[in-house]
Order: structure tokens, then C-alpha cells, then sequence
């Protein structure tokens, strides 16, 4: 089974549509009835009360972020679990160099040329963050180290290897930076080149921070790790709850908005914290 950070498991469920078969298609519908359900208010008082650092009754956007990226760490250490016992093949509790690129070749097993082409340049890119996130040094990563090699947003040494690593596959003409059909890897197909979605064009102008009409290292950082999308759903949080416009959210607009909350790109977060801290 392929493992993904959270920032490309969050895009994937973002903006990819799979071709699927009737059976496929009614599971898909039922998992989207089951995330589109609104939250109970007990749940969101329960994450309203984690969200209000400074317990003034009002949470704002850095509150919240500030919650998520606590949330990101917690859920990697609570996943790096059931990852080292999957392939921590001589049971030392530890994963070694050697078990993770023999995992990655597992994964691969069967490839084409180019996918065994692909798999040698991954395996450059893994013993990089590998090292990076042996805090210790000595050459095995703990349950403590392991949630970095997997979610390279929870350190950062890790994340530029793995951002480095994006830049480099995605710019195809060496400058160092992204164009937008760089970065959204559009290519000329029969002589007719594809044109950006509107939303795609958006997403790529609110990562581009200078507005250069290219993204460097920085600011693709932004959207690896992840915060790009929840820092865009907790605005879109504040948009629909925040009734009186102080850029802030009581718990009273909070409650009030979960029907329409159900419905957008925040409940996706809400429900995975939610179940995390099993409220």
C-alpha cells in the first residue's frame, strides 16, 4: 500500500476525480453522505474549546492554525504506529534504511522501465529524508522519528528535501522555479496545449506570494506541507460562521453554521480532528 504525506493525500482528495465503476460509485457516494453530514454541537464545542488558546470565547484564523499544526504532529506519531508494524521486518520496533527501500521496492514490484527509472530516482530522494529525520543519528528511526519520513510537514529538514525534490520533477526548464502548467504538469497533447481550470488559475495566483507569475521553493513549500489547503478551508470557515465580521468565530456562529460547514472544504479537517481526539 502507497503511503503519501498529508498535504498530497489532502490534494489528491481535493481535486481528484477517479473513472469508476457503478459499485465504486455508490461507495464513493456513501463516504461523501458520510463526510457531507453536519457535526453534532457537542463536536464542535469540543473543538471550539481547543481551538480557544486564550479561552476569550472568540477563536480566530492563527488560533486555528495554530491547533492544526499540532494536529498534523499528533496524527503523524498516532499513524507512524501502524506503518512500523507493517514493515519493520525483524521487529526491533525501529525502521532501518534498508526496510524502508526494501518497502518502496515492494511497491513497485512489477514496474515498467520507466517505473523502475522512477523508483531509483525516489530512492535518492528517501535516504535523504531518511537521514534528515534520524534526529539521533543512529541509523534507525523510532516511533518518535518515523512520522517525519512519511509526513515531511512535521519537520521541517525533511519537507525542504521532499519540496526540493517536487521543484525539481516539476521544472521541466531548469530555472529553479514553477510556471503554472509546470506546476499543474500540463503538457502539449497533439499539438493543442490544455488550458487551466479557473480554480486552478486561482489556487496558483494565491501561492504565487510576489506575484512573479512563478512559484519558488517558499512558496511551494506552501502547498507540500499542506497549509495552503487548511489554511484555505478555515478562511472558508470564517466566511460562512463569522456573522458579524470581527474575523473572528464564537461558538454561537460556530454552531449555527455547521449545516453549511458540512458542506465545504473545512469539514474535512473538523472531522479528522474530531475523531482524533474522539469527540
Amino acid at each position: 500500500m502507497a503511503r503519501f504525506s498529508a498535504a498530497m493525500l489532502l490534494a489528491l482528495a481535493l481535486v481528484a476525480v477517479p473513472v469508476l465503476g457503478q459499485d465504486e460509485e455508490e461507495d464513493v457516494v456513501d463516504d461523501q453522505d458520510i463526510e457531507e453530514e453536519a457535526m453534532s454541537p457537542q463536536q464542535l464545542r469540543g473543538l471550539f474549546e481547543k481551538f480557544d488558546k486564550n479561552k476569550d470565547g472568540k477563536v480566530t484564523l492563527q488560533e486555528i492554525m495554530s491547533f492544526a499544526s499540532t494536529m498534523s504532529a499528533a496524527i503523524a506519531e498516532k499513524d507512524s504506529k501502524s506503518i512500523i508494524e507493517e514493515i519493520d521486518t525483524n521487529k526491533d520496533g525501529k525502521l532501518s534504511l534498508d526496510e524502508h527501500l526494501s518497502d518502496l521496492a515492494n511497491q513497485a514490484d512489477g514496474g515498467d522501465d520507466e517505473e523502475m527509472k522512477e523508483l531509483e530516482k525516489r530512492k535518492v530522494t528517501e535516504t535523504a529524508k531518511f537521514h534528515a529525520a534520524d534526529v539521533d543519528g543512529d541509523g534507525s528511526l523510532t516511533t518518535s522519528e518515523i512520522g517525519a519520513l512519511f509526513f515531511p510537514e512535521v519537520n521541517p529538514k525533511v519537507l525542504q528535501i521532499s519540496v526540493m525534490s517536487t521543484l525539481e520533477m516539476k521544472d521541466k526548464d531548469g530555472d529553479g522555479t514553477l510556471t503554472p502548467k509546470e506546476f499543474w504538469e500540463f503538457a502539449e497533447m497533439g499539438g493543442a496545449e490544455e488550458e487551466l481550470t479557473e480554480e486552478e488559475v486561482q489556487d496558483f495566483q494565491k501561492l504565487d506570494k510576489d506575484g512573479n507569475g512563478l512559484l519558488d521553493l517558499g512558496e511551494l513549500t506552501a502547498w507540500e506541507s499542506g497549509v495552503f489547503h487548511t489554511e484555505n478551508a478555515m478562511l472558508k470557515l470564517l466566511e460562512i460562521s463569522d456573522k458579524d465580521g470581527d474575523m473572528a468565530v464564537t461558538l454561537k456562529e460556530l454552531e449555527n453554521a455547521r449545516e453549511e460547514l458540512a458542506a465545504s472544504d473545512a469539514q474535512y479537517h473538523l472531522i479528522e480532528w474530531a475523531e482524533h481526539h474522539e469527540l
